[in-house]
């Protein structure tokens, strides 16, 4: 049996001060279940991700791992490491989990767990960078986002160092969310609410400007072989179109005005912030469950085809309420 049920799973965040780090499970029709409380006193679960069958969630205040019991709990198995507040990133490579970290001080840093109960420290923080927002794997390497200072893109050395192949852009000094596709890097940026792609080499160029004033792209999914993100202020829905431009394709629903942990399931796109929201598939949200806590959607994992053999599918989300 696989140890853990099929099906799609948020992670809680909060605003600050909130008590928020629970994991839900959708019911699949309308209601959220609550499946672990908050750990002790973090705040908020930051990113999903799956992993040999199990939920694993990246933390708020101490930067912990924990893995889900696969019923009712957290378990910790790896404690804080060189005062890393967050673990804003999670990312399965080479059969390891990696998870980029914040701190005010020397944060954007990259850790790998050692399987066991702890983390380990693979790459220090690269010019004065707070944070690694977003992971992504290409070509059998490890890209790490990032935003204080610089908007920048970082390579993995394979060992003990990032590795600076893109700058700062026209301003957007923040890398929200990774995407790869067709063999490319995609980055949606904060500040301005555009789309860069990787040159492959030493720089960023930009491929979408802002749309309808939507500042956050707060994910970036590849969606049957197109890019889909979700934003801020108006909690919208956009697709590129593949050469210069964002295209809206649903709206704000109710009072969600972020669309936070966007993510594919059972062949469909959801995310939300107050709401679970389902894509139409046309041109609107639907609401499918409201979440029934103080805190907010942080992230989203969808787990499926484990009863079957398969090894599922983990889709993470990070991101930050400083």
């Amino acid at each position: 049996m696989a140890s853990t049920p099929n099906g799609l799973y948020i992670g809680e965040g909060g605003a600050s001060g909130d008590n928020a780090g629970k994991l839900f499970r959708w019911n699949d029709v309308d209601t959220l279940v609550e499946v672990a409380p908050q750990y002790e006193t973090e705040r908020g679960i930051y990113a999903l991700v799956l992993f040999n069958e199990k939920i694993y969630g990246g933390t708020r205040d101490d930067g912990e791992l924990l893995e889900w019991n696969g019923a009712n709990a957290w378990v910790q198995v790896a404690q804080q490491l060189n005062a890393q507040e967050v673990i804003m990133c999670l990312r399965v490579f080479n059969g390891k989990v990696y998870g980029g970290t914040f701190d005010s001080v020397d944060g954007g840093r990259l850790f790998e767990w050692n399987g066991a109960d702890a983390w380990v420290e693979k790459a220090f923080s690269l010019d004065n960078e707070d944070y690694i927002l977003d992971l992504v794997e290409l070509g059998g390497k490890l890209y790490g986002s990032t935003s204080s200072l610089g908007g920048r893109l970082y390579e993995w050395n394979g060992t003990n160092a990032w590795v600076q192949v893109a700058p700062l852009l026209d301003g957007q000094v923040t890398a929200r969310t990774l995407a790869v596709l067709n063999g490319k890097i995609y980055c949606g940026t904060q500040q301005g609410g555009r789309l860069f792609e990787w040159n492959g080499t030493n720089a960023w160029v930009q491929v979408a400007p802002q749309l309808n004033s939507q500042t956050h792209i707060w994910g970036l999914v590849n969606f049957n072989g197109e890019l889909y993100a979700g934003t801020q202020p108006g909690g919208r829905l956009f697709k590129w179109n593949g050469t210069n431009a964002w295209v809206q394709m649903a709206g704000q629903s109710g009072t969600n005005t972020a669309v936070l942990g966007l993510t594919e399931h059972d062949g469909k796109l959801y995310g939300g912030q107050y709401d679970l929201l389902e894509w139409n598939g046309v041109d609107a949200w639907v609401v499918k469950a409201t979440m029934p806590d103080i805190g907010t959607i942080r992230c989203l994992v969808s787990v499926e085809g484990l009863e079957e053999g398969g090894s599922g599918s983990g889709i993470l989300f990070f991101g930050h309420n400083f």
